[in-house]
């Protein structure tokens, strides 16, 4: 006589091989799907206190500070950029890219206006 799984025959053995596959396949299918779920419901903030979080940081100290200096900077930039540009012994090229660089300062500057 033997053990319980000797006696099954080949048939009945795969079947219980199949359903043992197919039960942790859908397990971890599930397990997914609900990281997935879980993920998405915290960054649009339903399940936690993101989008709290991140208005009381917008209105912060810290975070208003640092606009303010971001501000600062890039005004600064854009004055130091425009007297180079007042230079009429500069050669294209150089007045070429200090023009893109003081267009890119515009819009960094535009941006940060518009998070006061």
């Amino acid at each position: 006589m033997g053990t319980k799984f000797e006696m099954m025959s080949k048939q009945e053995t795969k079947e219980i091989r199949s359903f043992i596959k197919s039960w942790w396949f859908w397990f971890f299918a599930l397990l997914i799907i609900t990281a997935i779920i879980g993920f998405g419901l915290n960054s649009i903030g339903l399940i936690s206190k993101t989008v709290v979080e991140r208005k009381v940081f917008e209105n912060s100290y810290q975070y208003s500070e640092a606009r303010k200096t971001a501000i600062a900077t890039y005004e600064a930039q854009l004055a130091e950029i425009e007297r180079k540009l007042s230079n009429k012994s500069l050669d294209e090229t150089t007045r070429s890219n200090l023009e893109a660089s003081a267009a890119g300062i515009r819009i960094q500057l535009t941006t940060e206006r518009s998070k006061q």
